[in-house]
């Protein structure tokens, strides 16, 4: 298993590669971040103590939730974990905490738009697209 593992439930920051994002896990200020590409190797592994972060964050969020997404790329299987991250933000944080989510993608990145535009439609929580030349 990865060292990732071992981050349990403090504020964390993982710094990004070229095939996995930067993360910034921030409880006490209520922050949440992605940055860069997510196409790790094992996006099951890479993603589980994220995962595990999230639903204890879930049980006692800060009074104001702020997540960022800048992703350059995901993978599929990165989707699902982001598919995940919206829907309990949605589900969850959103009934204890004031959620916002900022999605960027690059202004040339259709498939980027389009997914943020498809979490706009069945999400609750507001989601603002913001375009950027680059990320």
């Amino acid at each position: 298993m990865s060292d990732y593992q071992s981050y349990g439930f403090e504020n964390v920051e993982v710094e990004g590669t070229e095939k996995s994002p930067s993360i910034l896990l921030n409880k006490d200020e209520g922050i949440i971040e992605l940055r860069g590409k997510s196409i790790p190797e094992n996006t099951r592994e890479f993603y589980y103590p994220f995962n595990r972060w999230l639903t204890e964050y879930s049980y006692s969020p800060a009074e104001k939730t702020e997540v960022t997404v800048a992703l350059q790329y995901m993978n599929s299987s990165s989707s699902v974990v982001i598919t995940r991250l919206i829907k309990l933000l949605d589900d969850m944080i959103g009934l204890k905490s004031d959620v916002s989510v900022k999605w960027y993608y690059e202004q040339d990145d259709i498939e980027m738009k389009e997914q943020g535009e498809y979490y706009q439609s069945i999400m609750k929580i507001p989601i603002e697209l913001i375009e950027v030349e680059m990320i």
